[in-house]
C-alpha cells in the first residue's frame, strides 16, 4: 500500500495530501466537527498542527487525533478517477 509524504492544513478544516506514488488531492475532514473523538481537533488551531507520523506514517495532530492513511488514500483515488471520468459527485 501507498503511504503520505505529505500533508498540509488548509481553510475550512480540509486537508491537502501527497502519496508516495503521485496520488494527491484535498480531503474536507469538517464532518469530524460532529464527532466527539474529534473536538480537540477544532479548538484553538490544533487543526493546522497536522504532520504525518514518520514511524507509522499515519497522518497525525498534535492534540492525539489521527485519520486512517488507507481510507484518505482510496478516497483521493476515487475522487482521481471520478475527476478523470468527468463525474460530477455533487450530481450522483
Amino acid at each position: 500500500m501507498y503511504f503520505p509524504v505529505s500533508v498540509k492544513a488548509l481553510p475550512d478544516f480540509k486537508i491537502y495530501l501527497v502519496y508516495s506514488n503521485g496520488i494527491e488531492g484535498e480531503i474536507n475532514l469538517a464532518h469530524l466537527k460532529k464527532d466527539p473523538n474529534y473536538q480537540n481537533l477544532f479548538k484553538d488551531d490544533n487543526f493546522e498542527k497536522v504532520f504525518i507520523d514518520v514511524k507509522t506514517k499515519e497522518i497525525k495532530w498534535e492534540s492525539g487525533e489521527s485519520i486512517c492513511k488507507n481510507a484518505s488514500y482510496r478516497q483521493l483515488e476515487l475522487k482521481n478517477l471520478m475527476n478523470k471520468l468527468h463525474i460530477d459527485i455533487n450530481k450522483i
